[in-house]
Parts: structure tokens; C-alpha cells; sequence
């Protein structure tokens, strides 16, 4: 899914006006990739790697109880049928830190990866 949001975001950078102008001028394919295609198209698919982070430790549970493996996603589900609380609550505790850790993240790189997106900037 990650290769087909980054795709998509690719062939609409490319289909942008200042590419377009990059390619009148005589900038050569590779720079205009580089440079411009791949530095906008980046934003979109950082904002969506740090949504499936998350998503990734929650789905820990039905991987962990299909194929039998002990782990995280085993001990919530163990800990939630015999009502031990504390265990749930600590495990919710880590997936909503690696959530609000994973978005820090992605807003840290955004400016890194588009030069539009500043820190601190109000709209």
C-alpha cells in the first residue's frame, strides 16, 4: 500500500506545473526527479509510513493469535480474558506512545522533505 501512495504522489508531482517548466528549460529527467518530484511526493508518503507504524503494532494481536507466536499482541489478548487491567492499560499506554512518537517523527521530517513545510509556521 506504502509503494502505491508513493506512486500515486509521484505521478501527481509530475504532472505539476514547475516540472513542466523544469523540463522547458532543459533541466535534465534525472535532476527533475530528484530534485523536485521526489522532495514533494516524499511529504505524502512519510504522513502515511507514520499512520501504518501504529497500525502495524495494534495488527500484533491477529498475526500473534493466528500463527500461534508469543508476544505482545498474545499477552493483550491472554491479559484481556482474564481481566488483568494493568497489563491492558500498560499496553494501550505503549500503542498510543509509539502512535504520538511515530507522528512527532513525521512532522520533524516533513520540513526535511519539503522545503514548503516549515516548523513553527501558522496558516
Amino acid at each position: 500500500m506504502l509503494s502505491r501512495v508513493s506512486r500515486t504522489a509521484m505521478i501527481d508531482q509530475l504532472g505539476q506545473e514547475y516540472v513542466t517548466v523544469a523540463r522547458g528549460r532543459g533541466v535534465p529527467e534525472s535532476t527533475i526527479v530528484r530534485r523536485h518530484v521526489l522532495r514533494g511526493a516524499m511529504t505524502v508518503t512519510l504522513t502515511y509510513g507514520g499512520l501504518l507504524v501504529p497500525g502495524l503494532l495494534v495488527s500484533t494481536v491477529l498475526v500473534e493469535t493466528a500463527f500461534g507466536v508469543n508476544g505482545l499482541g498474545q499477552l493483550l489478548q491472554y491479559s484481556v480474558t482474564v481481566k488483568d487491567f494493568p497489563v491492558v492499560q500498560a499496553l494501550t499506554l505503549l500503542t498510543v506512545a509509539v502512535f504520538v512518537l511515530a507522528n512527532l517523527v513525521v512532522d520533524l521530517l516533513a520540513p526535511l522533505a519539503d522545503p514548503r513545510v516549515r516548523l513553527g509556521a501558522v496558516s
